[in-house]
C-alpha cells in the first residue's frame, strides 16, 4: 500500500551485484558482508533520477524543492541531484535540507517517537517537495517529515530514498503514507539487516564506506 515508484533493474542484473560480492574488497573489518557496491549505487541513482525526471520535465522543475534528510542521505542526495541537474540542461534547483531528531534506547532499531522537525532552507508553501532519504524502513520518520511539510503548505510531496527496507514498514505509518505521499521514488531494496555504509552511521560510524554492507553483531554488541 506505499505508493512506490520502483526503479529496480531486472532480477538477472540485480543478482550479478549479489554474485560478484564475494570479489570485492571489504575495506572494515566490522562489515560481516556487501549488499550493494559502488557500482550497484550508482545504477540505482541514476534510475532514480530518470524516473523523476519524467514527473517534473514537463514543468522544468518550476517549483519543485529538494530536501535531503540529513545526515544519513547526504551521499545519495549529492549523487542523486548532481544526475538529476543533467536533465535541466543547467537550469537550477531548488535545494534545502530537513532533519527530524528522534528518541530510542536501542541505536539499532529505527525510532518512531520523532520530537522534532526541522526544514531549512526553502519555503515550502504551493510547491511540489521531493525529500530525499538514505532509507526508509518503519516509515515513521518519513510521516513525520510529510506532516510537517503539509502543515508548511506544500503541494505535493513526493520520496527518493535509495534503500526500501519493507519488513520493517509498520502498518500505521504506511497507511498514512500512502495518503500523503504523491510518488516515492525507490533505489534498491534492502534486506531486513542491520546496514551501513554511503551515508548511513551506526553511533556515527560507517557513514563513509563506500558500499552498503552489513554490520558484524560483535561490532554491534561492542565486542571487536
Amino acid at each position: 500500500i506505499f505508493p512506490f515508484y520502483l526503479c529496480l533493474t531486472s532480477k538477472t542484473h540485480t543478482q550479478q551485484h549479489h554474485n560478484n560480492m564475494d570479489d570485492f574488497d571489504i575495506d572494515d573489518i566490522d562489515v560481516s558482508r556487501v549488499l550493494y557496491d559502488s557500482r550497484a549505487i550508482d545504477d540505482a541513482t541514476r534510475r532514480v533520477a530518470e524516473q523523476m525526471d519524467l514527473e517534473f520535465r514537463g514543468s522544468e522543475y518550476e517549483n519543485v524543492a529538494f530536501l535531503p534528510c540529513m545526515t544519513g542521505a547526504m551521499f545519495f542526495a549529492t549523487h542523486l541531484l548532481h544526475c538529476v541537474r543533467t536533465f535541466t540542461r543547467g537550469g537550477g534547483l531548488e535545494v534545502g535540507s530537513c532533519f527530524a531528531t528522534s528518541y530510542a534506547d536501542d541505536a539499532t532499531v529505527a525510532s518512531d517517537v520523532v520530537t522534532e522537525v526541522h526544514v531549512k532552507g526553502v519555503d515550502v508553501r504551493g510547491k511540489k517537495v521531493v525529500v530525499i532519504e538514505d532509507i526508509v524502513d518503519t516509515g515513521g520518520t518519513l510521516v513525520a517529515l510529510c506532516e510537517k511539510l503539509k502543515s508548511a503548505g506544500a503541494e505535493e510531496v513526493h520520496c527518493a530514498t535509495l534503500l526500501n527496507k519493507k519488513a520493517r514498514r509498520k502498518k500505521e505509518h504506511a497507511e498514512k503514507l500512502e495518503k500523503m505521499l504523491e510518488k516515492t521514488y525507490v533505489g534498491l531494496e534492502c534486506e531486513d539487516e542491520f546496514v551501513v555504509g554511503y551515508g548511513l552511521d551506526y553511533k556515527g560510524k560507517y557513514r563513509c564506506l563506500p558500499y552498503i554492507g552489513v554490520l558484524k553483531e560483535d561490532a554491534i554488541n561492542g565486542t571487536v
